[in-house]
């Protein structure tokens, strides 16, 4: 396995802002995506915010440091 298929492996809850329920992304999904509808009510979550570009890069970040570790693993 690459190390690019790490950000497609690891998900994470997102909660909706309209109707609070929450749906699991890759890692990778929300470090490239601005914003998606939500599975549940189709409202749209949106990730462009201050808050959220400066946590999707803080993901970015974490995901790179970590890929030195997943690439010796064992296939």
């Amino acid at each position: 396995m690459s190390t690019e298929e790490l950000g497609y492996i690891l998900k994470m809850p997102v909660p909706c802002p309209h109707c609070l329920q929450e749906s699991e992304q890759t890692v990778a999904f929300l470090i490239d995506n601005e914003n998606f509808s939500c599975p549940e009510c189709g409202g749209r979550v949106d990730l462009a915010s201050e808050k959220w570009v400066a946590f999707r890069q803080k993901l970015s970040e974490a995901v790179t440091a970590l890929e030195p570790y997943y690439d010796p693993l064992p296939q």
